[in-house]
């Protein structure tokens, strides 16, 4: 509610924060454990709920893509999926791709032939997309919706003092958007 510089852990993820920041697409992948993500990948996603858009947006994440990749020996990579893509859109994010794939098998060298077909077709199909839209990327009218609730809250003082200092400091409760 201060300042994520506080955070215990803030040495180690403002570098990787900073990287994120550079890069034009976001990876994210996690092995599917009883229907959700690892939590390891949860803690670190928690780690960056200070970007949320109610919170301290970034405005570089509005022109990014992302990709969730998930695996599992049975079922469950949609649920997985999804817990990545739903931190990621409240990041600003505007184009997430999502790659959910039950291999039916405990190790690689037993996964079917048409299951690694399956994988090949749709990392390809993915990666097409990806390229397609680097540059061009714009936020959904869902994340402009989000944004504006925010924003009305935000100008009437905000849920704390922190992020509406840094509302005001970016111009978003004014006129300036993040992703312009």
């Amino acid at each position: 509610m201060k300042s994520e510089t506080l955070c215990p852990h803030y040495e180690l993820i403002h570098p990787i924060d900073e990287i994120m920041k550079k890069c034009d697409v976001l990876i994210f992948t996690t092995p599917t454990y009883v229907f959700h993500m690892s939590g390891q990948l949860k803690g670190f996603l928690d780690h960056f709920g200070y970007r949320w858009i109610v919170h301290r947006p970034e405005a570089i994440m509005f022109k990014k893509q992302a990709v969730c990749i998930s695996t599992a020996a049975g079922m469950g990579t949609k649920k997985a999926v999804k817990g990545i893509k739903d931190s990621l859109f409240f990041w600003g994010i505007s184009k997430i791709y999502t790659l959910g794939i039950n291999v039916y098998s405990v190790t690689w060298n037993d996964v079917s032939e048409k299951v690694k077909e399956k994988i090949d077709k749709k990392t390809d199909k993915t990666a097409r997309k990806i390229l397609k839209n680097i540059g061009k990327t714009k936020p959904t009218i869902k994340t402009k919706l989000w944004f504006y609730g925010v924003r009305m809250l935000q100008k009437k003082g905000g849920l704390n003092k922190v992020d509406n200092e840094y509302w005001n400091m970016k111009g978003y409760t004014k006129d300036k958007r993040p992703w312009l």
